[in-house]
């Protein structure tokens, strides 16, 4: 009996060796499996929750004007950003950020949430940390887990406000930028900061540079701790515009000049308005400005969402260019297109004279402009004074189809192809038009599209087109804004040759006609009679031009009012077309143009505009 319990107890022993043996060699396969086998990847995967690539980021492009003076660059900042390997922040450590970093509760939301949708990418919580701000983080890092602060270029823009809606602004792309800019650049990826408007927009291939890295250890709460590897930025390539830094700072102050005193001595709501100066032979726009506007530096650092609700808000809209993205009944500024017209169809030669009488003799018997007789007027004196009866019987010779066939010729009712993005068409009516729009077309209505008060709509760029394909004897250029684009180290990458869209090849007298009216709108003298409709606006100016008035109603909008010019009168050079939104006179609006003349030839004015404290009312159309 004894002798069998002895034998079990060696069994039992020798079966538990056996299990040693079978865990001792299964320990040393996993070891070996471990270290061996599965070693390199382990390492490798233990390494990458160490290490992380942290972008360096390019500095975008720089803008210059057409002399060479930097008008958007970039400069040094800092900005605060999250990573962390434990996750986002808690709600205490959130509560913290709120504080040290003064940022709204909404914006940190939507970072934190980014990072949670891509916790292995470091995520930007504000920049341009103020001297505050970037020294409350270094003092308070160990409350703030995952917060680092890193030295990033900050877009600038010199010129502020100053056209404003011409440069754009920059922001994060969206996720529909992503997608929509994805082919063009690949490099692209959500966060990044892209033009959102503007020449910022257009041309974000151009200015995008190419973004570094570095390879950095980090620690368990995401801070970089040692700089493992770097790869330098590559930055975008500049432009260089056609503005004049010095023209575009002049017209803005004197169309901002203009529309006060409009307020302070007519009390009419004149807050928004518009002006364009473009070279006649070349298409190149010399300055560009429209107001209310907005300053691009606000949105690079960050906007409130006090200040961006005050922009949206702003019943006047500082994000329309109201250059090219606001299309007008232009008033009487049509009647040198419609003049075209008639004497390309044959209604009219530039002797035809027809009387000026202060009604019109055809139903609905429309007004002129002034309750006046003007005589028998050809339709260069008609021009100058802004004859309205003349154009409504033009009108009715000429047919608002051949009205239509000459206005699109000279530019009406399509894209000019500026390189900005969602410019207006604009609209240019026909016969069918009305059949579509009311089901039949009445013979009146060409009496209002005759002198810009029907239902044609035109944008300043448009105008200024116009303006210059009267100057020069039917060219009719392509408009643009960036001349060169030029790589870092400045070399040419591509160049902007005048491009010219339409030559209408109509004969001379009857360019000769039109300019000579448009001339007759700057001389003095009475209304009607021998002088213009902005001849007072012109007294003692030291260079003959040309130019023509305009007064439109806008539906919704009240009056509009406009003067476009060109000059010098015996050798053009430059076109510019101002409106002002609830303005007087377009005739108002010419001292404008005579400050821009005035920059723009150094000319030393004599009696410069905007001197005086009040304005007299100057009558014109």
């Amino acid at each position: 009996m004894e002798r069998l319990k002895i034998q079990d107890r060696q069994r039992k022993i020798a079966v538990y060796a056996w299990m040693g043996v079978v865990v001792l060699g299964l320990l040393l396969w996993r070891l070996f499996n471990l270290s061996m086998v599965q070693g390199p990847a382990l390492a490798k995967l233990g390494t990458s929750d160490r290490v992380r690539a942290l972008p360096i980021l390019a500095p975008r492009g720089k803008m210059y004007d057409r002399h060479g003076q930097l008008l958007v660059t970039n400069r040094p900042a800092y900005a605060a950003y999250y990573f962390s390997l434990t996750g986002p922040p808690d709600k205490e450590e959130t509560l913290s950020l709120q504080k040290v970093l003064n940022i709204a509760p909404n914006k940190l939301k939507i970072a934190i949430d980014t990072f949670t949708a891509a916790p292995y990418i470091p995520v930007l919580l504000k920049s341009d940390l103020t001297a505050a701000e970037f020294t409350r983080v270094k003092e308070q890092a160990p409350s703030l887990p995952g917060v680092f602060v890193d030295a990033v270029p900050l877009r600038t823009d010199l010129l502020g406000s100053v056209g404003g809606q011409t440069i754009g602004y920059v922001g994060a792309i969206t996720q529909g930028e992503l997608q929509a800019w994805k082919k063009a650049i690949p490099s692209l990826s959500g966060g990044d900061i892209v033009g959102q408007t503007g020449l910022e927009a257009e041309y974000e291939a151009v200015l995008q540079g190419t973004d570094g890295g570095q390879e950095v250890e980090v620690n368990a709460q995401g801070r970089p701790v040692r700089t493992l590897g770097e790869k330098a930025p590559i930055p975008g390539d500049n432009l260089i515009l056609t503005l004049d830094k010095g023209l575009e700072e002049t017209t803005a102050t004197a169309l901002e000049a203009d529309m006060k005193l409009l307020q302070n001595s007519f009390h009419v709501p004149a807050n928004a308005g518009a002006a364009v100066v473009m070279n006649i032979h070349t298409g190149q726009i010399l300055a560009m400005v429209s107001i209310p506007s907005y300053n691009p530096n606000d949105f690079s650092s960050g906007i409130s969402t006090k200040e961006y609700s005050t922009l949206v808000n702003n019943p006047n809209d500082p994000f329309l260019n109201r250059v090219i993205q606001s299309a007008f009944p232009p008033g009487s500024t049509y009647k040198p297109a419609v003049a075209l017209a008639g004497l390309m169809s044959g209604a009219i030669t530039p002797e035809t004279r027809i009387p000026g009488e202060a009604r019109y003799w055809y139903p609905p018997y429309p007004k002129n402009w002034i309750d006046a007789f003007f005589g028998d007027q050809n339709v260069s004196q008609a021009i100058a004074q802004s004859d309205d009866v003349f154009f409504y019987e033009v009108g009715r010779l000429t047919g608002i189809d051949n009205i239509a066939k000459w206005s699109s010729k000279l530019g009406f009712g399509k894209p000019t192809g500026i390189d900005l993005p969602n410019e207006v068409t604009g609209i240019v009516p026909t016969k069918q038009t009305y059949i579509k729009q009311d089901g039949a077309f009445y013979e009146g209505v060409t009496y209002s599209v005759a002198i810009g008060q029907g239902d044609d709509e035109a944008t300043l760029l448009q105008l200024v087109r116009m303006v210059g394909a009267i100057a020069t004897d039917g060219y009719v250029m392509k408009p643009y804004l960036v001349e060169k684009v030029v790589s870092p180290t400045g070399k040419t990458i591509s160049t902007t040759k005048p491009d010219v869209m339409e030559h209408i090849k109509a004969p001379l007298p009857y360019w000769r006609a039109i300019q000579e009216g448009m001339h007759g709108v700057t001389l003095p003298g009475s209304i009607p009679g021998p002088g213009g409709t902005a001849g007072a606006a012109f007294v003692n100016f030291p260079m003959q031009v040309a130019g023509k008035t305009g007064t439109a109603q806008v539906p919704g909008a009240g009056s509009a009012t406009f003067f476009e010019s060109y000059a010098p009168y015996q050798n053009p050079q430059i076109a510019v077309v101002v409106a002002v939104e609830h303005g007087v006179e377009g005739a108002n609006d010419a001292s404008v143009v005579r400050a821009i003349y005035d920059k723009y030839f150094h000319l030393k004015d004599p009696t410069p505009p905007f001197k005086t404290a009040t304005p007299t009312r100057v009558k014109g159309d």
